[in-house]
């Protein structure tokens, strides 16, 4: 009868150790997901934020290239199309040194 109860204890001390591992396995591996988790929720800010900035930046881009503000900055600039003979195209081969 010994036997019988030394082998009864160390089936439930061998069964409470492995759900006490399996307990604190579970355990970490929720604290890994949401840390991961975390870290998603982070660098999905970062980009929604970037893409915010980017939005931002080409619209003001185009505010800064727009017909209407080139021609009322060259009326304030007193800057006029240019007449014949005021613009001149050079060869390529002149301005490397050419032939």
């Amino acid at each position: 009868m010994d036997n019988g109860m030394s082998g009864w204890i160390l089936g439930m001390i061998l069964a409470a150790v492995t759900s006490l591992v399996l307990g604190l396995t579970l355990v970490w591996l929720n604290i890994e997901r949401m840390d991961i988790a975390y870290g998603l929720q982070k660098l999905q800010a970062e980009l929604d934020n970037e893409s915010a900035h980017t939005a931002k930046l080409e619209l003001e881009r185009e505010n800064l290239v727009s017909p209407y503000r080139m021609r009322r900055l060259a009326d304030e600039l007193q800057m006029r199309p240019a007449v014949p003979g005021q613009i001149r195209r050079m060869d390529e081969r002149r301005q490397s040194g050419g032939e």
